[in-house]
């Protein structure tokens, strides 16, 4: 007889549909090659309607998803009355976070950080990524209390470290992990204050002297911070799907009352934020709408008001792993730190060759020379030279390449706007973030935004919509990125690096191309070709 299921469900989450397809694409994969034996069932769960709804209610929305089929097989075999409680208590169920923009690291947009590829030996024909590093860790994680149930929520965009014997999954209600860090490095995330294994309250991204003020800090002059990993009992479920007015409909659907659904639509639900806050054997109001609103909530007092009620009764505690190690793949530039680390674990000692060639193909006297850089889903024909911390992604090196110091040249199989097959050719710098704005000091290849744009010759009506003030704009939203065919065109673009010494053919050239934002370009992946450049 086959034994039961560790687990019940694994539970990705996704962004869009379009990012949604391909996680059940390699979910569907590693389910065929027996990788993922140890759950029941595997699902991919998509924000709504391309909306953005935060952790929160994307945790939310995964229960309601699993009540909607656990109701489906009840009534295929019985037609009691569903007991939500009894559902909830009787399920395992894991889920991990990926549903990210990836405006920090745009070459792994389409796959979202949970798919990027990492160093690893490979078990099977699939190169190793985050996901099949980060797994292992969580379904050792001990069970919980019998008939308590448990929906362990993770972060998919850190490679977490720990011994997962060294914690216990048995106490009611919420139940976080935690390691001590320094009050400077955990101030960029979340801090618990605790009694013993009690949380008294939860900090969101406090400053040092917050945390010394609220009494965050150990003996040693460390903090509990928060290393992204949450289990709920089925008690503590049930708390979070009353606070934010989950109801089953006529149809039998569960599903947010339409007040509450439009305001996670429209302002999100942070599991951190509007939920962790609330929580604490000495959290107040006062605290958590102060907490909540200095970490971004835009929810009204009165909707916060109710959360706070609701979730006041749930029980929260921590368990401090006593070594953990974290490894952060959510910017273009800890692709290589993170990525040399992570080798180096694997070695047991500093590589020789510090740049990352993974998914490469290398032919006759091609080779990558250069420190420091990561180079990805390419093929080599010819010498590819890297002065350092460049990111080369999905490039054919055919004629020799030398790209500068912090260079990042990331080609993206799609189609344009009329479904014709094209490369879009990204030229842009490894401290870019395309989430910035100009407002907030937003760059492309290491220069201003409006600078960039001036020097190239363009207004920015020319990239951007009409709408937002050209302070709210970022690069995430400017049409700067051109669609070539065929691909070996994207040589003609490796101006972008060095506008300022752009020829007047050059800007020309760039007025008139056809031109995609990386928003734009993130629904247009051809999804099959960006995942073949991985293929052996």
């Amino acid at each position: 007889m086959t034994p039961t299921p560790a687990w019940d469900y694994l539970i990705v989450t996704a962004s869009n549909e379009a990012q949604g397809s391909a996680y059940e694409n390699q979910l569907s994969h590693r389910q065929t090659l027996g990788l993922l034996s140890p759950f029941r069932n595997v699902m991919v769960v998509t924000d709504p309607g391309g909306k953005r709804i935060g952790s929160g209610g994307s945790t939310i929305l995964c229960i309601m998803r699993i009540l909607d089929r656990e109701l489906k097989t009840q009534r295929a075999v019985t037609s009691a009355p569903f007991d939500l409680e009894q559902t909830l208590k009787r399920l395992r169920v894991m889920i991990v976070h990926a549903g990210g923009d990836s405006r920090r690291l745009p070459a792994y947009g389409p796959c979202g950080k949970i798919f990027i590829p990492v160093p690893g030996r490979k078990i099977t024909s699939l190169t190793p990524t985050l996901f099949d590093r980060l797994l292992p860790a969580f379904l050792e994680l001990p069970a919980p209390r019998s008939d308590a149930g448990q929906i362990l929520v993770a972060s998919g965009d850190a490679l977490l470290q720990f011994d997962p014997r060294s914690v216990r999954m048995d106490l009611p209600g919420l139940t976080a992990l935690a390691c001590y860090d320094t009050p400077e490095h955990s101030s960029k995330h979340g801090v618990f204050v605790p009694v013993g294994n009690v949380v008294k309250t939860y900090l969101q991204k406090p400053s040092p002297e917050t945390q010394k003020n609220a009494g965050a800090l150990n003996a040693a002059g460390q903090s509990a911070l928060d290393v992204g990993v949450m289990s709920f009992d089925a008690a503590a479920s049930l708390l979070m799907l009353k606070a934010f007015q989950v109801n089953q409909g006529a149809d039998g659907r569960f599903g947010w009352a339409p007040e509450t659904e439009a305001r996670i639509l429209s302002r999100g639900l942070d599991l951190y934020r509007e939920i962790g806050c609330a929580l604490g054997s000495e959290a107040t109001y006062e605290h958590y709408v102060k907490s909540a609103r200095e970490s971004g909530s835009t929810w009204e007092d009165q909707a916060l008001a109710h959360a706070f009620q609701s979730l006041r009764p749930m029980p929260f505690h921590i368990q401090v792993v006593p070594s953990c190690r974290f490894m952060h793949f959510g910017t273009t530039q800890q692709l290589i730190t993170s990525g040399l680390e992570l080798l180096e674990q694997d070695l047991g000692k500093a590589p020789v060759i510090t740049h990352l060639s993974l998914n490469t193909r290398q032919s006759g006297k091609a080779e990558i020379i250069g420190p420091d850089s990561w180079v990805e889903g390419c093929t080599l024909a010819s010498t590819l030279s890297l002065v350092g911390r460049n990111v080369v992604v999905g490039a054919d090196i055919t004629t020799p390449l030398t790209l500068p110091k912090n260079a990042c040249l990331d080609i993206v199989p799609g189609y344009d706007r009329h479904g014709t097959r094209v490369d879009f050719i990204r030229c842009y710098g490894i401290t870019d973030t395309f989430k910035d704005t100009v407002e907030k000091g937003g760059t492309l290849c290491g220069l201003p935004l409006l600078e960039w744009l001036a020097a190239a010759g363009l207004q920015p009506d020319a990239i951007w919509s009409a709408g937002d003030s050209v302070a709210k704009r970022s690069l995430w939203d400017a049409r700067v990125f051109p669609a070539v065919k065929p691909h070996a065109e994207y040589t003609a673009w490796l101006w972008m690096f060095d506008v300022h010494h752009a020829t007047p053919q050059q800007k020309q050239a760039f007025e008139k191309a056809d031109r995609y934002s990386a928003a734009e370009i993130a629904l247009m992946t051809d999804q099959n070709a960006f995942y073949a450049r991985r293929d052996p």
